[in-house]
């Protein structure tokens, strides 16, 4: 069965594949299509491109921008960007500074509450990339403070926990104009994230997002249930938006490249629509 997957990370963010590997990774598992869309973040790009060229498998350079939004979770997916664009790059240098300076304090904090975890630790699990959250977790799960990534953002780093830190992310308009300037396009990433409470409501923050010039929706994550998606297509349909699909796979999280639930592979037909748009 052919398989794609719109939506995956590298260790140039918080994945457990590098650039190389994750494309290995990929054409192991039967994926045909990738899109690597690192956390704020374009630095394994030129590495996966170079790659994907020598072992003639088609990937889609992207990002996922954490959007400054006053409820929910709000990700802006930019698919088939320029990574070498100049402005995209200044503000993805400011971004990971801010990043970095934000895991250095909750490394503090952590310390504070008695937490046994150093920055050296947490540099070493980054394998040399910009620390997140996620290596601090990792390093966590390992020294038994939790048995599971997951369930370290149940008792770590999240509000009212130790090692809160909030983020500080971009605004939802600068993200938006730093994708099209570098010739992407703009894919609000699973919806269900953004906080709604109505499927009307729903509706009009994407009618929003598209006004201002967002082009599509992910409809296929592993965050949505059946009833989500089929709400999240008659949405996409009735607005002419292009539909994304993915795992927002990182390699340690139980999720299965290709398929946005169990048993449920990303339709691979969106891939021909999508590449037409995007290359």
């Amino acid at each position: 069965m052919e398989l794609i997957d719109l939506h995956c990370h590298t260790t140039a963010s918080d994945g457990i594949y590098s650039p190389t590997g994750i494309i290995d990774y990929a054409i192991a598992h039967n994926v045909s299509v990738l899109a690597i869309t690192d956390h704020d973040s374009i630095d394994g790009l030129a590495e996966a491109l170079d790659y994907a060229k020598q072992k003639s498998f088609e990937l889609i350079p992207g990002i996922e921008f954490s959007i400054d939004f006053p409820h929910g979770s709000f990700h802006l997916v930019g698919m088939g960007i320029d990574y070498t664009n100049a402005d995209l790059r200044y503000e993805l240098e400011h971004l990971q500074m801010l990043r970095k300076e934000r895991i250095y304090k909750i490394i503090k904090d952590l310390q504070l509450h008695g937490i046994e975890v150093t920055d050296e630790e947490v540099e070493k699990e980054a394998l040399g990339n910009s620390p997140g959250r996620p290596h601090v977790a990792r390093v966590l799960v390992k020294k038994g403070y939790a048995p599971t990534v997951s369930d370290v953002f149940t008792q770590f780093m999240v509000k009212g926990k130790p090692g809160y830190v909030k983020k500080e992310k971009i605004n939802f308009h600068r993200a938006l104009q730093l994708i099209k300037a570098s010739g992407g396009t703009a894919i609000v990433a699973h919806p269900v994230s953004l906080g709604f409470s109505t499927w009307d409501e729903c509706e009009q923050l994407i009618k929003d997002f598209v006004d201002a010039g967002v082009a599509g929706i992910e409809v296929y994550s592993a965050m949505h249930s059946d009833e989500d998606v089929t709400h999240l297509l008659h949405i996409a349909q009735k607005y002419s938006l292009l539909i994304s699909g993915g795992s927002d796979f990182h390699g340690d999280k139980n999720e299965a490249m290709g398929y946005y639930g169990e048993g449920k592979p990303i339709p691979a037909g969106l891939a021909k629509q999508f590449l037409k748009t995007v290359k």
